[in-house]
């Protein structure tokens, strides 16, 4: 048990709190930057076409340097630890996405690597068939094929028998039964296993690292699940050399920066009119924001903005900015395996203390004046799916009455100090982490703080640096957490990501079966509707479990100079505003 500090008092005002996100990492008011002149449009028709605002004709070359508001730890988001918003960015510019969600949720297919959509081409077993774009290669002369997909295949399966030790960040290949060329070899197909029958079956990420690489370095990795293992260390810890994306890397330091210049042998079908983009690590938006008055940097779509960070926009004519929602939504975990909160009547209550309305109305609602509460795991509250699962509950009101109740009828008391003691006499205690760097990430904490000081719990709050965040997670190094997902419009692998009790990225380490077998059914409803319905059985079973506790779709802001085109932000793409990047450009004269 930790000891720790109790806030007496409550916290003072702060602004917006977007912890660094996570990736498995959408609108309310905007606020349009002032630095939009008449024929510029800026990002101020984001609101009526969020598809297409900002659009216009690119001039021929021309550098653009993007601010990236944390560092990333290695060069493949197949591993649980390197999953993050961060390392996502980073790797857009060379990664072969299937494709990409845009603004409306409608999914577009990446055309450099298939020549049409994957294709359902038998239900039970379910196989998908994919066809390669002739074209489709690593940029460096070799054609993605056959192997790569059994690569991604193996990285991404969760089974030690193919991949010894591996830590995918989502096991989402674990029902692949077998992948081999279709009736052509530009046709791959993929045969899941009778326990898969998902109905986001098009949207499965199929491709990650290049087999022939892997080849390269003398690893047996189709035969020797040490050497899969030491293949996904490799390209880890290696600046990439190849590229599937519309640009390759020329020079990068691991977590402060990449410079990127055009893949001459990108197949995809827009035009690539940049001579250099470099994407450059800061610590935090405001000296992203100091960059971009100096001139120095172009733009950014940080994961988090401050009442202040927009304040200075405001107040800079040279630079158009968007607030909006996005796709990080923040929220608090619980690891079970600390010994009081193992109860999942202590983390009710826990979650019934902790007032999410006013971390709200001191954090996200300074930046975005509608912010709102979030009150389903798996669909915002905008969604067709949308059920509230939470309010009925308690969990989120700040409810000291209800929370007290809760603890009195598991057999809890309270010391005539007024600290909580578990059934057994032990004064209850624990720690809070979140990343630090801002005020307002310390506000929230501050204000959990506060409200379990009001049911007696004793709480230690213990930062850590922002980049240390994919490394503190995977090491379940907290009792109580506080950070974000970004997620694209599925909930089919988000629900398995998040929750299943063998996903490495189930953080809290929750194991209830009644839950894995809703996500197991989850995965075999071909149906979309009937999908949706056991998605909202998921959420419900998780608030049951008291285990993660929603707060609110954060607030998000693009800023750019009104010199770039083509660059808008994405809520639905865990890229955001490098979603196109091939498509950016400097406006032409």
């Amino acid at each position: 048990m930790r000891s720790g500090m109790l806030r007496a008092g409550r916290p003072g005002l702060g602004a917006i709190g977007a912890g660094a996100a996570l990736v498995m990492v959408a609108g309310g008011t905007t606020a349009c930057g002032v630095g939009a002149g008449a024929g510029d449009p800026g990002f101020q028709d984001c609101a009526t076409d969020p598809v297409a605002c900002n659009s216009g004709e690119r001039a021929d070359g021309g550098e653009i340097t993007w601010g990236i508001d944390g560092s990333w730890t290695g060069w493949n988001p197949n591993l649980s630890a390197e999953y993050t918003v961060y390392t996502l960015q980073v790797t857009a510019p060379y990664w072969p996405a299937v494709g990409q969600f845009d603004q409306n949720a409608e999914f577009v297919v990446n055309d450099a690597i298939f020549a049409g959509e994957p294709e359902l081409v038998n239900e039970s077993p379910m196989q998908v068939e994919y066809t390669l774009n002739p074209d489709a290669n690593w940029g460096d002369g070799t054609g993605i094929g056959l192997d790569d997909f059994i690569y991604t295949w193996y990285a991404r399966s969760g089974d030690g028998d193919l991949c010894k030790d591996c830590t995918p960040a989502a096991a989402t290949a674990a029902e692949v039964v077998s992948i081999e060329e279709g009736a052509t070899a530009d046709k791959i197909v993929i045969t899941y296993s009778d326990r898969y029958a998902s109905s986001e079956w098009k949207y499965e990420p199929v491709l990650s690292n290049p087999a022939h690489i892997a080849d390269e370095q003398g690893l047996d990795w189709k035969h020797d699940p040490a050497d899969m293992a030491a293949a996904e260390t490799y390209f880890s810890q290696t600046v990439p050399t190849w590229s599937a994306g519309p640009f390759e890397i020329q020079d990068a330091v691991t977590g402060e920066y990449a410079i990127f210049t055009p893949n001459d042998d990108w197949a995809g079908s827009t035009e690539v009119t940049l001579d250099k983009l470099t994407l450059k690590s800061f610590d935090s938006v405001e000296s992203i924001i100091t960059e971009m008055r100096q001139g120095t940097v172009d733009g950014a779509s940080p994961g988090s903005i401050s009442a202040e960070n927009v304040a200075q926009l405001a107040g800079e004519g040279e630079i158009d900015f968007n607030v909006d929602r996005g796709p990080l939504w923040h929220h608090i975990d619980i690891n079970v395996g600390n010994e009081f909160l193992s109860d999942p009547a202590l983390r009710t209550a826990v979650f019934q203390a902790i007032d999410v309305e006013e971390i709200i109305a001191r954090t996200y609602a300074n930046v975005q004046s509608d912010a709102a509460r979030k009150l389903n795991h798996l669909y915002r509250n905008d969604s067709p799916n949308f059920e509230d699962h939470l309010t009925a509950t308690g969990q989120g009101a700040g409810d000291m009455e209800l929370a007290r109740d809760t603890l009195d009828a598991a057999g809890y008391t309270w010391d005539g100090e007024g600290r909580l003691l578990d059934p057994e006499g032990e004064a209850v205690a624990f720690d809070y982490r979140y990343a630090d760097g801002s005020a307002d990430r310390q506000t929230m904490a501050d204000l959990v703080a506060f409200n379990l000081a009001d049911i007696g719990i004793e709480v230690e709050l213990r930062p850590f640096p922002a980049a240390e965040l994919g490394p503190t997670l995977d090491e379940s190094n907290f009792d109580m957490i506080a950070f974000g997902w970004t997620s694209q419009p599925v909930i089919v692998n988000s629900a398995r990501q998040f929750w299943a009790s063998d996903a490495p990225t189930n953080y809290g380490r929750l194991d209830d079966p009644a839950l894995d077998a809703l996500i197991d059914s989850l995965a075999l409803e071909p149906d979309p509707e009937k999908a949706a319905e056991i998605g909202n059985e998921i959420a419900r079973q998780v608030v049951q479990d008291a285990y993660q506790l929603p707060l609110v779709n954060t607030p998000v802001a693009i800023m750019a100079s009104p010199e770039l085109v083509n660059v808008r932000d994405n809520w639905a793409s865990q890229q955001r505003a490098l979603y196109n990047v091939a498509e950016w450009g400097l406006r032409a004269a």
